[in-house]
Order: C-alpha cells, then sequence, then structure tokens
C-alpha cells in the first residue's frame, strides 16, 4: 500500500482548460520576451561592428532565435503544467508563429506565400511539440 502523504506523477490531477490557457499566455510571454531580448543584442551587434557577417546571416540568425524562444516557451509553460505538455507545446509554437507572422507583415507592408507560412507553421509545431514533450519530463 503506498503512502498516503505521497504523491506521485500519475496521482497529479491534470490541469483545467483555464490552466492550460494561462500557462499558453505565459509561454507566449516568455517567447516573444526572449525574442526581443535577442533582436536587440543581435542589433547592438550589427551597430557596433563593421563586419559583414551578421548581414549575411541574418535570415538564419533569425530562424535559430525563433527556433530558440519557442523551445525555451514551451518547455517554461510545459514544465509549469506537470501535464499537456505536447498541447500546451504546440499552441505556443503555433501562436507565436501567428503572431510573428503578423507582426512582419504588419511592420513592412509586405506578403508571404503559402509555402512560406506552411513551413514556419510546421517548424513552429515541431519545435513547440519537442519542447512541451521535455518540459513534462523535467
Amino acid at each position: 500500500m503506498a503512502k498516503p502523504g505521497k504523491r506521485t506523477r500519475l496521482s497529479t490531477p491534470a490541469q483545467s482548460v483555464g490552466g492550460a490557457g494561462s500557462l499558453i499566455s505565459k509561454g507566449i510571454l516568455v517567447s516573444l520576451s526572449l525574442s526581443v531580448f535577442f533582436i536587440i543584442c543581435l542589433s547592438l551587434v550589427t551597430l557596433l561592428t563593421e563586419e559583414s557577417f551578421v548581414e549575411e546571416y541574418i535570415q538564419y540568425i533569425m530562424v535559430a532565435i525563433s527556433i530558440i524562444s519557442i523551445f525555451v516557451g514551451s518547455t517554461y509553460a510545459a514544465a509549469r503544467s506537470q501535464s499537456l505538455g505536447l498541447f500546451i507545446g504546440i499552441s505556443i509554437g503555433i501562436l507565436y508563429v501567428l503572431i510573428s507572422i503578423g507582426l512582419g507583415m504588419k511592420f513592412s507592408y509586405s506578403t508571404i506565400t503559402f509555402l512560406v507560412f506552411l513551413n514556419k507553421i510546421i517548424t513552429g509545431i515541431a519545435v513547440g511539440a519537442v519542447g512541451g514533450v521535455l518540459g513534462v519530463n523535467l
């Protein structure tokens, strides 16, 4: 017979939908905050150096920033929830991509093709899912 005061992973209650929604919001805020921090650092590096390294690889650096931000945000939220990691991670990945595409289109007045959109969504889902699963198991 199990000890009465000890809880196991299987006996922990699942998060309610409201709890998952607030964790997704917190995960999005963590992801966006991390992105803003990295972009500010990248801007400072670009302003302070004369090398063209950043300008040549800016597209790849921005993809890496997005991937890291989605991963950290989904890991953070899933670790806080201790359940629903896959759902939370995928939700954060999709919402982050939609927000970043929306802001990019608003500020640059450009459009994207369906294939680029699909590529970003699939990447966001994959990275969010991995971060969510890893976060639950931390």
